[in-house]
């Protein structure tokens, strides 16, 4: 299997595109790939200031070092979410990556809140990835906001997009139309603008790009994270049917339903769905 840019051999046989690409043509072709995404769906603006959440993750790793080498004015987010020897690990691996592309990183603890992801698998074990991710949307929404960032980058992947789709679909649940889409403009003053730069990559194409570029991540996953079944499905679909990842997340771009009020939290003030934000009914729980 030939490299069909320079004719080296190939290391990698991008299905979904229909080409084989070499070490050394892949980094540029990636790179490319997140370019046009940005631009097709209107991401980033280039005068924006970013913030960058990383997880030490290579879906976030990869995220922070394409973004930087496209010429973005971008810090990274560290939240120490208190999950034993893989926060620690994490946050190391997050150090390693902010000194190697030259970029400040910034770190908040979630135990400065009164409480850690521990606490809340200890205490309300079936709904710890749902109290870890409303306490990460408040951290990031929250920081970036107080330190004048006009917007908030996340690592969601082609995957994650699907996979939540499909899975709130077959659970009935009703799957809101901005979790899905690959910016999030304010419709409040107090709410920073949410985007997705690797909204049509995968998860192997990230995986490719960290190693590739030696790029620092950790393979460590989450020991609270549930078991990814939905994203078993995805994957099986897409070996079956290359392609059908991204013609779906592109199938999904649409307007997002406007918001009929905005409330703000009685507590900390920040906007909330009701009198008290999700973020500070959680804390209650744990700490009161």
């Amino acid at each position: 299997m030939k490299c069909k840019k320079c004719g080296r051999k190939a290391v990698v046989n991008l299905k979904a595109y229909g080409i084989s690409l070499c070490e050394k043509c892949y980094p540029e072709f990636y790179k490319n790939l997140v370019k046009r995404s940005i631009k097709r769906f209107r991401i980033l603006n280039q005068h924006e200031r970013v913030l960058v959440a990383v997880s030490g993750g290579k879906d976030s790793s990869a995220m922070a070092a394409v973004l930087k080498e496209l010429g973005y004015d971008i810090e990274l987010l560290y939240i120490d979410l208190g999950i034993g020897d893989y926060s620690k690990v994490s946050e190391k691996v997050v150090k390693d990556l902010s000194k190697n592309l030259g970029v400040k990183l910034n770190v908040v603890r979630l135990r400065d809140y009164g409480f850690t992801v521990d606490d809340v698998a200890r205490r309300m074990r079936r709904k710890t990835c749902s109290a870890c991710g409303t306490a990460k949307r408040y951290i990031m929404n929250r920081f970036a906001r107080e330190n004048s960032f006009e917007v908030v980058a996340t690592g969601h992947t082609a995957e994650d997009v699907v996979s939540f789709y499909i899975k709130n679909v077959a659970g009935g649940t009703k799957v809101w139309a901005e979790k899905l889409m690959p910016r999030n403009d304010p419709f409040d003053e107090k709410i920073v603008a949410r985007a997705k730069p690797l909204f049509e990559m995968s998860e192997k194409e990230n995986m490719l790009y960290v190693l590739i570029e030696t790029i620092p991540y950790t393979p460590m996953e989450c020991p609270h994270a549930p078991e990814p079944e939905w994203k078993e499905i995805v994957y099986e679909i897409e070996r079956r049917k290359p392609g059908f990842v991204k013609n779906f997340v592109r199938g999904l771009v649409r307007p997002a339903e406007e918001f009929e009020e905005i409330r703000y939290c009685k507590i900390c003030g920040e906007v909330a769905s009701g009198e008290i934000c999700a973020f500070c009914r959680l804390k209650e729980k744990l700490t009161g």
